[in-house]
């Protein structure tokens, strides 16, 4: 088992680097490879504040508007150093890990009446320490926070017991997965560091021993598709996503046209367990209106959501009308179907390990 999970590592490892080349990981570096970290004082503000009219990513034609949009953010200060913090619009935070090559994103997503914390990372530092310091610079520590998991890949949930509760879709696999833990065999995944400037490795990392420990059973809460998430001034639909995972949940504001898809939907590359649930995913969404596409890996806004048109292609494929071939990775094999601008690997095994 030790010698699968390490297999599953290395494949995970390289299937995301593909995925993050289809989600704008350059957003935030400069023409010479750097990325601009400044104290929050030297910080930019990116976006109007009231009700000054904000071009969405819906509206932003041209790729490097929107890259250049999201180096403008206004980065906020962590003391872990582990996090790069980006206020974005919508009042939405993005806690990006931009040290793994993972580049996971989880977003602090503010309410009137509570907050949601949008996935909780990979756990090699605590977010929870990230969140009550960035939630006092806020004013917001008084205010109650929701934690909801997007899915439950260990890169998503790794943070989780620096919470008192999670929300996950009730689903066995992810029960099994959230409070089983991760313990072994991950050791060549937990290594994949990657420089990124501003950034720093906890000291207490160590990849031969780090450990995701068991959340526990009691403090797990369950979401169903159609349950509303209500903020206060804003509510969220609950949409149960089966496609790279039993267990995916996404968050649509159809008032504000805000949508966090989790690892589902990422912009024309998709990892899924199987073709005939992307399509059904993708049909789930395709007539929803969004502007704000908050992504889970790389850039954290991508550019607007073409479901609809991406459907289309994605039966084609179904239908026998792409080009196959195989990435091989670590003794095993992925199918890649490409059609017009989609990408599709089938990494069944993989994405329920």
């Amino acid at each position: 088992m030790i010698m699968l999970n390490s297999h599953m590592a290395k494949i995970a490892n390289h299937l995301s680097l593909l995925l993050l080349l289809f989600t704008l990981v350059a957003c935030a570096e400069n023409t010479d490879g750097g990325e601009t970290f400044l104290s929050e004082q030297d910080q930019p503000a990116a976006y109007p504040s009231g009700n000054q009219p904000l071009k969405s990513a819906a509206e932003i034609q041209d790729v490097d508007q929107l890259i250049a949009l999201l180096k403008a953010a206004r980065r906020i200060p962590n003391s872990s150093k582990w996090f790069e913090i980006i206020s974005l619009p919508n009042d939405v935070y993005a806690l990006w890990e931009p040290g793994h090559v993972e580049k996971v994103n989880s977003y602090l997503i503010i309410g009137a009446d509570k907050d949601v914390l949008y996935d909780t990372g990979m756990g090699i530092a605590s977010i929870g320490q990230a969140i009550n310091e960035l939630r006092a610079v806020l004013g917001r520590g008084n205010h109650p926070l929701m934690v909801i998991n997007s899915h439950n890949h260990l890169d998503h949930n790794g943070g989780n017991n620096d919470f008192d509760e999670a929300w996950i879709i009730r689903d066995e696999w992810a029960i099994q997965k959230l409070t089983g833990g991760i313990s072994g065999g991950f050791t060549t995944y937990w290594a994949e560091l990657t420089p990124h400037e501003g950034i720093e490795v906890p000291q207490n990392f160590d990849p031969e021993t780090f450990s995701i420990p068991p959340f526990p059973l009691q403090r797990v809460r369950y979401l169903a598709d159609g349950d509303v998430v209500d903020l206060g001034d804003r509510q969220f639909q609950v949409i149960h996503t089966t496609s790279h995972s039993p267990d995916g949940l996404a968050l649509y504001d159809e008032t504000n046209q805000v949508f966090f898809g989790g690892d589902t939907f990422g912009g024309g590359f998709y990892m899924t367990r199987d073709m005939s649930l992307l399509a059904a995913d993708l049909e789930r969404i395709s007539a929803l209106q969004i502007r704000w596409h908050y992504a889970s890996h790389g850039a954290q806004l991508i550019e607007a959501m073409q479901e609809g048109q991406r459907l289309a292609i994605v039966r084609r494929i179904l239908g026998g009308d792409s080009k196959e071939g195989m990435i091989p990775f670590a003794g095993q094999e992925f199918p890649i179907y490409t059609l017009d601008n989609v990408q599709v690997v089938l990494a069944t095994d993989f994405l329920i390990y």
